[in-house]
C-alpha cells in the first residue's frame, strides 16, 4: 500500500472541528466487526458524544470530524481492502486529530501466550501506526463460524486454544469505548450535556444500521 508523506503543510490543511462529532467506521465482511463498532458508537453515544457510524467505503473524507475510531475485519493477516484504502486516501487528515484504531480477528491481543502476537497483525500495521499515530490500537477477537474455515484451519485454530462461535468480549470492548468517551470528555473540557449528545449534522442515526 503506497502512502503519501505527511508533513506539517498536510496537517494545516485539515483543521480540527470542535464540535464534538466522532466518526465511527468499519470494514465488516460478515457482520463481526461492524458489530463491535455499533457497540463502540453506542458506547460513546451514551455518554454524551455526538457520532456518525458508517462503513468506510461510504466516508468520504473525515475532515468534518473532531476524532474518528475505525477498524477491520482480518482475513489471511491483512485488513479488508476498503480499510486500506480509507487510510490511504485520509491519510493526513487522520494524522491531525484523535484516532483510535481496532481490529477483529482470530484472537484478540488480551489472549494468553499469544495476545502480543495479535498486535502485529494485520500485515503492514506497523507502517500505518507509524503514519497515523493513534491513540490507541487494539486487536478484538471475533465471531468465529465453521463454514467459513476450511477443516484444517478449524484444527490449527483449535490447536492454539481457540473456540467456534462469538468470541467477542463485550466488557472488553465496552471499557475500551469508554476509555475512548473519557478522552473525547476531556477534550470537550470536561463538559457532558445535550449539546454533545445525538447525530451528526445530517448523519444516519444508529438505529438505523442494525
Amino acid at each position: 500500500m503506497a502512502h503519501a508523506d505527511v508533513n506539517e503543510s498536510d496537517r494545516r490543511h485539515s483543521p480540527v472541528p470542535d464540535d464534538g462529532c466522532a466518526l465511527i467506521a468499519y470494514a465488516s465482511r460478515y457482520g463481526s466487526t461492524r458489530g463491535v463498532a455499533e457497540r463502540i458508537a453506542a458506547k460513546l453515544g451514551e455518554r454524551g458524544n455526538r457520532v456518525e457510524l458508517r462503513p468506510v467505503s461510504e466516508v468520504n473524507g473525515v475532515s468534518a470530524y473532531s476524532a474518528v475510531v475505525f477498524g477491520s475485519a482480518v482475513f489471511n493477516q491483512i485488513w479488508m481492502p476498503e480499510a486500506e484504502a480509507f487510510v490511504h486516501r485520509n491519510e493526513s487528515a487522520l494524522a491531525s486529530r484523535p484516532v483510535w484504531m481496532f481490529s477483529v480477528g482470530t484472537f484478540g491481543d488480551r489472549k494468553r501466550l499469544i495476545g502480543r502476537l495479535m498486535t502485529r497483525e494485520p500485515r503492514g500495521i506497523a507502517t500505518i501506526l507509524e503514519r497515523v499515530h493513534p491513540r490507541d490500537y487494539r486487536v478484538f477477537a471475533g465471531l468465529i463460524d465453521r463454514h467459513q474455515w476450511p477443516f484444517a484451519s478449524r484444527l490449527f485454530y483449535h490447536a492454539l486454544g481457540g473456540r467456534l462461535g462469538d468470541n467477542r468480549d463485550w466488557p472488553e470492548i465496552d471499557a475500551w469505548a469508554e476509555g475512548i468517551a473519557e478522552s473525547l470528555r476531556e477534550r470537550r473540557g470536561g463538559n457532558y450535556g445535550p449539546e454533545f449528545s445525538g447525530e451528526c449534522g445530517g448523519q444516519v442515526p444508529i438505529r438505523q444500521l442494525d
